[in-house]
């Protein structure tokens, strides 16, 4: 299979339009929305913890070349903290609009929590990132493995809390469906290597998708389903486009965008073989990405940012 990520040159689209140049002066509502987007994710953290502290395995090779776990007295355990989940979707930006800057985490190193860069939020980017806020009507997270197996997690569904459990404060943020009792919880898909930031905000740490894999995202579920809401997507991918450029080049967001498109063709690619595993002339794997690309660019309601982009990364063929 072709790799998106052997194409450096590959940058976003320099298109402005409209939708990068129209206000982004956040209302009273929107407001209210980002203070209450903060007061619940203090909620929700503080009873589901993003991170914990565990101990840390002491592993070595045997003499038959297998690794085995040794035994440690007490006063000889490490401990090493690791992430459990970390946010996504509105609520990530909306945190991400609140901080002044944010600290890329180690993706080698994940679920274990290595710092590896910090990048500033210029205040346009925020000022940007504010217009997203809006209820949510389900809560996005990435557990990692290791989380998924925790009985205490927070859980698909209605695995998290209730909306009379939140603090007042926190339950603006909430958009709540008729006879909804509880927050609902939507554990998101992610492709290759988990990507994620660091932000304080009011004296709080939270664990956040990477902006640089939102707008790559944006770009991946675009792709999948622009028909069903263009308008939102047009408006969403100007203004998303415009606040990431504030804080990363225009080569990262492009280098960025195909490796998550080579991931996802990746997994997409391995669950074909899977399916087809044992059939004595399976088919071969046809990638998805191209098809969607031609797809949505014969809509004649694409916007010029996401034509731009999507023409660029046809070129990639």
């Amino acid at each position: 299979m072709e790799d998106f990520k052997e194409q450096p040159q590959f940058t976003l689209s320099q298109e402005t339009s409209k939708t990068e140049k129209q206000e982004t002066e956040i209302t009273p509502e929107q407001k209210e929305i980002l203070e209450s987007a903060t007061k619940f994710a203090e909620y929700l953290t503080s009873r589901w913890p993003q991170v914990d502290t565990g101990r840390k395995p002491v592993i070595e090779v045997d003499d038959k070349g297998a690794t085995v776990e040794l035994p440690e007295s007490p006063e000889d355990i490490e401990t090493e903290v690791r992430l459990n989940y970390y946010l996504s979707g509105s609520l990530a930006s909306m945190l991400l609009s609140r901080a002044e800057r944010f600290i890329e985490m180690d993706e080698a190193q994940i679920p274990a929590l290595v710092e590896a860069r910090t990048r500033e939020i210029p205040e346009s980017a925020r000022k940007i990132l504010s217009s997203f806020a809006r209820q949510i009507g389900d809560l996005d997270y990435v557990p990692m493995d290791h989380y998924k197996a925790n009985p205490t997690r927070l859980k698909k569904g209605g695995g998290g809390p209730s909306f009379d459990e939140v603090p007042e404060a926190g339950r603006k943020v909430l958009k709540q469906g008729e006879n909804q009792i509880k927050v609902m919880c939507d554990p998101v898909e992610v492709y290759g290597a988990r990507r994620i930031a660091k932000v304080n905000v009011e004296g709080q740490d939270y664990y956040v998708a990477r902006p640089d894999t939102i707008l790559a995202y944006k770009v991946l579920h675009l792709l999948q389903s622009y028909e069903q809401k263009p308008e939102k997507f047009n408006t969403d991918f100007g203004k998303l486009l415009g606040a990431l450029r504030e804080m990363y080049s225009e080569e990262e967001l492009g280098q960025i965008t195909q490796q998550v498109l080579t991931d996802y063709e990746d997994a997409m690619e391995g669950l074909h073989i899977r399916m087809n595993e044992g059939k004595e002339n399976p088919p071969a794997y046809e990638r998805r990405i191209p098809k969607f690309i031609e797809r949505v660019l014969a809509n004649q309601q694409v916007s010029p940012e996401i034509r731009a982009t999507l023409e660029k990364l046809r070129e990639q063929k």
